[in-house]
Protein backbone atom coordinates (compact mmCIF):
# COMPACT_ATOMS: atom_id res chain seq x y z
CA UNK A 1 0.00 0.00 0.00
CA UNK A 2 2.89 2.75 0.88
CA UNK A 3 4.57 1.84 -2.78
CA UNK A 4 1.44 2.64 -4.66
CA UNK A 5 1.18 6.16 -2.80
CA UNK A 6 4.71 6.68 -3.27
CA UNK A 7 4.16 6.31 -6.52
CA UNK A 8 1.25 7.83 -7.31
CA UNK A 9 2.81 11.16 -5.57
CA UNK A 10 6.05 11.21 -7.39
CA UNK A 11 3.85 11.67 -10.78
CA UNK A 12 4.89 15.49 -12.01
CA UNK A 13 1.65 17.39 -12.46
CA UNK A 14 3.62 19.93 -15.07
CA UNK A 15 4.63 17.61 -17.14
CA UNK A 16 4.92 18.75 -20.94
CA UNK A 17 5.31 15.08 -22.64
CA UNK A 18 7.22 14.76 -26.28
CA UNK A 19 6.39 10.96 -26.06
CA UNK A 20 3.48 8.50 -25.62
CA UNK A 21 4.23 5.58 -25.07
CA UNK A 22 2.03 2.51 -24.43
CA UNK A 23 3.50 -0.46 -22.87
CA UNK A 24 1.99 -3.98 -22.86
CA UNK A 25 1.54 -5.34 -19.10
CA UNK A 26 2.64 -2.22 -17.19
CA UNK A 27 -0.90 -2.54 -15.20
CA UNK A 28 -0.26 -1.00 -11.96
CA UNK A 29 2.02 1.49 -9.77
CA UNK A 30 3.80 -1.25 -8.78
CA UNK A 31 4.64 -2.28 -12.55
CA UNK A 32 5.38 1.31 -13.27
CA UNK A 33 8.23 1.53 -10.78
CA UNK A 34 10.74 -0.70 -12.73
CA UNK A 35 9.77 1.31 -15.34
CA UNK A 36 10.32 4.78 -14.11
CA UNK A 37 13.79 3.15 -12.34
CA UNK A 38 14.84 2.42 -16.19
CA UNK A 39 13.92 5.90 -17.39
CA UNK A 40 14.90 8.03 -14.73
CA UNK A 41 18.27 6.65 -15.21
CA UNK A 42 18.61 7.99 -18.81
CA UNK A 43 20.38 11.31 -19.69
CA UNK A 44 17.59 11.53 -22.48
CA UNK A 45 14.69 11.52 -19.92
CA UNK A 46 13.50 15.05 -18.18
CA UNK A 47 10.37 14.15 -16.44
CA UNK A 48 8.23 11.62 -16.99
CA UNK A 49 4.42 10.07 -16.09
CA UNK A 50 2.98 6.99 -15.83
CA UNK A 51 -0.81 6.33 -16.18
CA UNK A 52 -1.07 2.15 -15.52
CA UNK A 53 -4.71 2.57 -16.16
CA UNK A 54 -4.32 3.19 -19.89
CA UNK A 55 -0.97 1.44 -19.80
CA UNK A 56 0.61 4.36 -21.34
CA UNK A 57 4.43 6.32 -19.93
CA UNK A 58 4.35 10.05 -21.16
CA UNK A 59 7.68 10.79 -21.68
CA UNK A 60 9.44 14.42 -22.00
CA UNK A 61 12.86 14.49 -22.79
CA UNK A 62 15.82 16.74 -22.61
CA UNK A 63 16.85 19.06 -25.47
CA UNK A 64 18.69 15.92 -26.79
CA UNK A 65 15.86 13.81 -27.93
CA UNK A 66 15.43 10.09 -27.85
CA UNK A 67 15.23 7.76 -30.64
CA UNK A 68 12.83 4.99 -30.62
CA UNK A 69 15.23 2.24 -30.58
CA UNK A 70 16.31 3.62 -27.22
CA UNK A 71 12.90 3.51 -25.78
CA UNK A 72 12.65 0.06 -26.82
CA UNK A 73 15.28 -0.51 -25.01
CA UNK A 74 14.63 0.78 -21.92
CA UNK A 75 11.20 -0.34 -21.64
CA UNK A 76 12.95 -4.35 -22.65
CA UNK A 77 15.11 -3.22 -19.71
CA UNK A 78 12.37 -2.80 -17.55
CA UNK A 79 10.56 -6.12 -18.58
CA UNK A 80 8.14 -5.16 -20.59
CA UNK A 81 7.19 -4.35 -24.13
CA UNK A 82 6.30 -1.43 -26.26
CA UNK A 83 3.23 -1.46 -27.99
CA UNK A 84 3.04 1.71 -30.26
CA UNK A 85 4.54 5.04 -29.46
CA UNK A 86 3.10 8.20 -30.48
CA UNK A 87 4.92 11.20 -30.46
CA UNK A 88 2.95 14.65 -28.98
CA UNK A 89 4.74 17.69 -30.55
CA UNK A 90 5.72 18.67 -33.84
CA UNK A 91 9.19 17.00 -33.72
CA UNK A 92 7.55 13.57 -35.13
CA UNK A 93 4.24 12.50 -37.08
CA UNK A 94 1.65 12.78 -34.71
CA UNK A 95 0.15 9.29 -35.10
CA UNK A 96 1.05 5.97 -33.46
CA UNK A 97 3.66 3.94 -35.15
CA UNK A 98 4.47 0.50 -34.54
CA UNK A 99 8.06 -0.06 -32.54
Amino acid sequence: FFLVMVVGLHGAPDIDPDVEIKINGLVCSICGLGVKNVFKKSIYVKNLKIDSKKQILLLEYNNIGIHPSQIQKMVKNAGYEVTSIKWLKDKKPNRYNKP
